[in-house]
């Protein structure tokens, strides 16, 4: 899908202001309920044995040092402050006070952190333009919150993409170490499965807290020394998402 600057300026307006609204309701509709984060229930619920088995024969020592949090964390943090300075920068040019509209690979440059230089380069090649970032949703089945990662406009295909990012998996994202429990108890306990559980629990609550948002896509986005890896959200994953939801809400 090609954009003139004009559509892509007014689709990703449109965008924003799905957002806003979605925000707005949030706030109002679930005003005084405690919410609870998902980490740790999904982990209880469907994961409760998983351990680390161990890397790849391929994996050199390099991204092996980059396992744990503190690197993912770190191109987490870079990534998510530049993409909202990006978003800010949007708003000042719809609202007229800039007028040329945002252009993120100068910004892309600056960033310290090649890990997120290369991360964010890659969605923009694969058309997916980062316009917010740490974006709240809260489920209507039950009182659990996450955050997206990053809300993309789909310069390709239209609509929004959600983006879950995860770095330092390489060489043992889909080494399992034992099946999930209970409806999902035919899948492999791996760091990949997990993930687009995750994912499949924040798109639901996404879909529910921004209901004027269209066309919602989303992917599962690996980023280590090998380059940077997107996957659409497994359909297996997007079935499960109501049942586990109210199974993990039990464990809040």
């Amino acid at each position: 899908m090609s954009h003139e600057p004009s559509q892509l300026r007014r689709q990703i307006a449109s965008a924003l202001r799905a957002l806003d609204t979605g925000r707005e309701r949030a706030r109002s509709e679930r005003q005084g309920i405690t919410h609870h984060g998902i980490t740790k229930p999904l982990r209880q619920a469907y994961y409760p044995k998983y351990a680390f088995t161990g890397y790849d024969a391929t994996v050199d020592a390099a991204d092996r040092s980059r396992k744990g949090q503190r690197f993912g964390s770190a191109v987490d943090r870079a990534a998510c402050e530049l993409v909202l300075k990006f978003r800010d920068r949007w708003r000042r040019h719809l609202s007229g006070c800039a007028k040329a509209a945002p252009d993120l690979r100068p910004m892309i440059a600056e960033l310290k952190i090649p890990h997120a230089r290369r991360l964010l380069l890659a969605l923009l090649r694969q058309g997916l333009i980062p316009i917010d970032a740490q974006v709240p949703v809260t489920s209507a089945d039950a009182p659990l919150r996450t955050e997206v990662d990053f809300v993309c406009f789909d310069a390709r295909e239209g609509g929004v993409a959600l983006v879950e990012l995860k770095c330092g998996f390489c060489g043992y994202r889909t080494r399992a170490s034992g099946r999930m429990q209970h409806e999902l108890r035919q899948q492999n306990d791996s760091p990949e499965t997990q993930h687009h559980l995750q994912l499949a629990l924040t798109t639901r609550m996404f879909r529910q807290t921004y209901r004027d948002a269209t066309r919602v896509s989303a992917y599962v986005v690996y980023c280590d020394d090998t380059g940077v890896t997107r996957q659409p959200l497994r359909a297996w994953a997007s079935r499960a998402a109501k049942a586990a939801t109210l199974r993990v809400a039990k464990f809040t």
